[in-house]
C-alpha cells in the first residue's frame, strides 16, 4: 500500500472534503522578509532586522479578504528563506530575532485570531525547503526542524480547514553560510507519509493539499486555470524517470490539470494564482494587479471547471493590505455577486430517465449555466447535453463530458422557458443535479495582464548565441533595471538565474544579476533592478536554465530607464 492509499480511500469524497467543498474561494497570504527585501524567494541570508511591519493590522487584512469574497485564508508561516513568523523553538531565525514587537511578537497567532474574528477559516503552510538552515539536506532537518515546526503551528493556533504543501524543495541557498546548492530526493527525503500522518493527528478535519493530495491536488500551473473538462478524480503518477511513489515535488504533471475519467482517488484540483504578478508585495507591481475581468475569467476557469480557487494576497511592508488590493478584491466580489442577482434561477432536480429539467416559471433570457453533482457523492457524469426550451421546442446550447463539483459555462444570450440537462453516459446512476441559469453581466478583459512600468522600453532584434543575448541601443541610455518575459510552457531554455553586463571602457562589466524565482510555475515578466549606469550595449547571460537547451528562450526583453 502506497502513501496515498493510506490517507485517501478512493473515489468517494471523505467528510472533510465535503466540508471543504463549501469553500470555493480561499486566499494564501505571503508576508515575510521578502516583503522587505524585494525578493520573491529569499536566499536565506536576509537579516531578521529587516522584518518590522510598523503598522501591522491583522484585522484590516482579514476584513479586506472577507470583503473580497474569500471564505478562508492560508497563512504562509515559513517560506523557502526559512524565516519563521512565529517564535519557534527550532531555529533562531524567526520573528523573535526581529525588532518587531521588541522580539516578542507572534505574527501567525495574531493573524489567525484576526481571521476568526472576521469569519474566515484558517489554513497553514510551512515550507519544507529551508534555504537558511545548515541542517537542510540531512535527516535531522526533517525530524528536528520541519516536523517540529509542523507540530508547533498545527498544535498551537486552532483548527485548520487546510494544510498546504508544495514541491519547491532543494536548490541553492545560504544553508548557514555554506552558500551552495543542495539537492534532495523529493520523493523520499521528507517521508511524506509521516508528515501527512502528523497532520491527521493534529488537524483531523483539515484537507491536505500538495501536488498529489491526498485531499487536494495542485492544478499544475499558477495561472488559476483548470482544463475545461477537468475531473476531480485522478491517479497520480511518479515523475518521469522516478522509480518511487508520486510525492510533492516528484509527480508527473501531465494529468494534474485534467484528472482521469477512471481515476483511483478523489483529489480535486486547487488552482492557485496571485492577485499581483508575484506572491509577495512589491511596490513596483502596484500598476499590475489582475483586472476584475481577468479575475472573473479565472474564477470561471477554476471553480467553473470543477476546482477551487486559491488567490494569493500580499500585505505591504507596513503590515496592511494596500488600498489598491483592497479595492480590487472588493470589485471582484461585487462582480461575482452581480452574476447571482436578478435573473438567477436555481434548482435541485432529480434525474428522470437521465434528464433534469429546471422550469423558469416564465420566459427568461440566459447566457450562463452552473451545474453540480452532489458534493458527497463520487463524480459520475461522463457525457451530457444542455438544452433550452422555447416555444415548446428544445434546442441544445452546449454539451460536455464532466460536471463534478461545479461546471460553469457561458454562451450567447438566448431566451427560453426551461433548461434541460440530459446525462448521456455516466459511471453509475446520477441521483440528482444542481442546475442554475442566469443572465450574467459580461466582463470585458481589455487590458494587458503584464507588468506595466511607465519607463519600460522594449528592445528588439538581439544577437543570440547560446546562453547570451546582446542588444545594441540607439543611443547611450541611463539604465536602472530590466524586464525578462519568459516563453510560457517552455521550461527548456528558460533561465532561472542570470547576469546582465554593460559594455564600458572597452570591456563587458557586470552591472547586476537576478534569480527568476518560481518562473516555471508562474511565467510572468521577471523584473530586476540595479544601480543606475549608462550604456549603449547590453549583454544578458543565462547562468542556469530550468531545463537544458542549446539556446536560451525569451519572449520579450526590455529595460527600465528610471529608478524605482
Amino acid at each position: 500500500m502506497n502513501a496515498l492509499e493510506l490517507f485517501n480511500p478512493g473515489r468517494k469524497p471523505q467528510p472533510r472534503m465535503v466540508r471543504r467543498a463549501g469553500i470555493r474561494i480561499c486566499g494564501i497570504m505571503h508576508f515575510g522578509l521578502n516583503t522587505f527585501s524585494g525578493r520573491e524567494w529569499g536566499y536565506g541570508d536576509e537579516s531578521p532586522e529587516l522584518f518590522n511591519p510598523a503598522a501591522f493590522d491583522p484585522d484590516q487584512i482579514a476584513a479586506s479578504c472577507k470583503a473580497g469574497g474569500l471564505d478562508g485564508l492560508i497563512l504562509v508561516c515559513k517560506h523557502h528563506d526559512g524565516f519563521c513568523l512565529w517564535p519557534t523553538k527550532t531555529t533562531a531565525y524567526s520573528v523573535a530575532a526581529s525588532p518587531w514587537r521588541g522580539g516578542k511578537g507572534d505574527f501567525v497567532g495574531e493573524m489567525a485570531a484576526a481571521c476568526r474574528r472576521a469569519g474566515l477559516e484558517v489554513g497553514f503552510y510551512v515550507s519544507p525547503w529551508d534555504r537558511h538552515d545548515a541542517r537542510y539536506g540531512r535527516p535531522e532537518y526533517v525530524t528536528e526542524v520541519f516536523r517540529e515546526q509542523l507540530r508547533e503551528v498545527l498544535g498551537n493556533y486552532g483548527p485548520a480547514f487546510e494544510v498546504w504543501f508544495d514541491g519547491a524543495n532543494g536548490g541553492d541557498g545560504w544553508y548557514g553560510g555554506a552558500c551552495e546548492e543542495r539537492r534532495i530526493d523529493r520523493g523520499s527525503y521528507y517521508g511524506w507519509a509521516e508528515n501527512w500522518r502528523l497532520v491527521r493527528e493534529l488537524q483531523p478535519e483539515a484537507a491536505i493539499f500538495s501536488d498529489v493530495g491526498p485531499d487536494l491536488r495542485w492544478v499544475g500551473n499558477e495561472r488559476g486555470y483548470a482544463a475545461p473538462e477537468c475531473r476531480g478524480c485522478i491517479t497520480p503518477r511518479p515523475a518521469p524517470g522516478s522509480a518511487g511513489e508520486p510525492a510533492p515535488g516528484s509527480v508527473d504533471e501531465a494529468n494534474l490539470g485534467c484528472g482521469d475519467v477512471d481515476g483511483r482517488f478523489c483529489i480535486p484540483p486547487e488552482c492557485d494564482v496571485p492577485l499581483r504578478p508575484g506572491w509577495f508585495y512589491h511596490e513596483t507591481e502596484n500598476s499590475s494587479l489582475r483586472s476584475v475581468a481577468h479575475l472573473v475569467e479565472i474564477y470561471e476557469q477554476s471553480v467553473g471547471n470543477g476546482g477551487f480557487l486559491n488567490l494569493g494576497i500580499s500585505p505591504d511592508a507596513s503590515g496592511r493590505m494596500h488600498p489598491l488590493d483592497v479595492k480590487r478584491l472588493a470589485e471582484f466580489k461585487q462582480a461575482l455577486d452581480a452574476i447571482r442577482v436578478g435573473e438567477f434561477v436555481r434548482g435541485s432536480a432529480a434525474l428522470n430517465g437521465g434528464e433534469a429539467v429546471l422550469e423558469f416559471g416564465g420566459l427568461r433570457r440566459i447566457n450562463f449555466v452552473e451545474l453540480a453533482e452532489p458534493a458527497a457523492e463520487e463524480e459520475k457524469v461522463t457525457a451530457y447535453t444542455v438544452s433550452l426550451r422555447s416555444g415548446g421546442k428544445w434546442r441544445e446550447v452546449f454539451s460536455g463530458e464532466s460536471i463534478g463539483l461545479c461546471r460553469i459555462r457561458r454562451f450567447a444570450e438566448t431566451e427560453g422557458e426551461a433548461l434541460k440537462v440530459a446525462v448521456k453516459s455516466a459511471l453509475a446512476p446520477v441521483p440528482e443535479l444542481s442546475v442554475c441559469a442566469a443572465l450574467a453581466p459580461g466582463f470585458r478583459r481589455d487590458e494587458r495582464e503584464t507588468l506595466r512600468h511607465p519607463d519600460y522600453r522594449k528592445l528588439e532584434n538581439p544577437a543570440v548565441s547560446g546562453m547570451e543575448m546582446v542588444f545594441e541601443l540607439p543611443e547611450e541610455t541611463e539604465l536602472h533595471g530590466f524586464v525578462f518575459t519568459p516563453v510560457a510552457g517552455r521550461p527548456a531554455g528558460t533561465p532561472s538565474h542570470c547576469r546582465i553586463f554593460a559594455w564600458r571602457d572597452g570591456e563587458w562589466q557586470c552591472i547586476g544579476g537576478a534569480e527568476f524565482s518560481n518562473v516555471r510555475a508562474n511565467p510572468v515578466p521577471q523584473v530586476a533592478y540595479f544601480s543606475g549606469t549608462r550604456a549603449k550595449r547590453l549583454k544578458f547571460v543565462a547562468t542556469h536554465l530550468l531545463e537544458p537547451a542549446p539556446e536560451l528562450l525569451c519572449a520579450e526583453f526590455g529595460i527600465l530607464s528610471c529608478s524605482h
